[in-house]
């Protein structure tokens, strides 16, 4: 549920940026969170459909210096959760995947820190 959160989170806040490498970064975020689902959702875990993203709700008025902030946050939760992951007893396989992505968030955190500032 975690990761189409985020995706859904990424493209909305993508659809709101006015700022092109802003926009890229979310849109390639959005694309990364949807490829994990898919791996959780291809590894037996599943999401009751009221945990779904549909509810979530972005600020359409949100300036630039919003989007950064909110997309920071929204991407450190989905870390927090992910480390959280790493405590349960996931198979290897998953264990690997999650790693990989905290490294991929940690990795676009820094780009997003890295973003010419308007």
């Amino acid at each position: 549920a975690t990761c189409g959160d985020t995706s859904h989170i990424a493209s909305e806040l993508a659809a709101q940026s006015r700022d092109e490498p802003l926009r890229q970064l979310l849109e390639d975020r959005a694309v990364s969170y949807r490829g994990a689902a898919r791996t959780l959702r291809a590894s037996g875990a599943t999401v009751a459909p009221e945990d779904t993203s549909a509810s979530l709700s972005i600020d359409r008025e949100a300036d630039l210096a919003d989007i950064e902030s909110v997309w920071e946050a929204v991407e450190c939760s989905a870390l927090i959760c992910f480390r959280d992951a790493l405590d349960a007893d996931l198979p290897a396989e998953l264990q690997h995947a999650v790693r990989g992505w905290i490294e991929e968030g940690v990795s676009a955190l820094e780009r997003l820190r890295s973003l010419p500032a308007d």
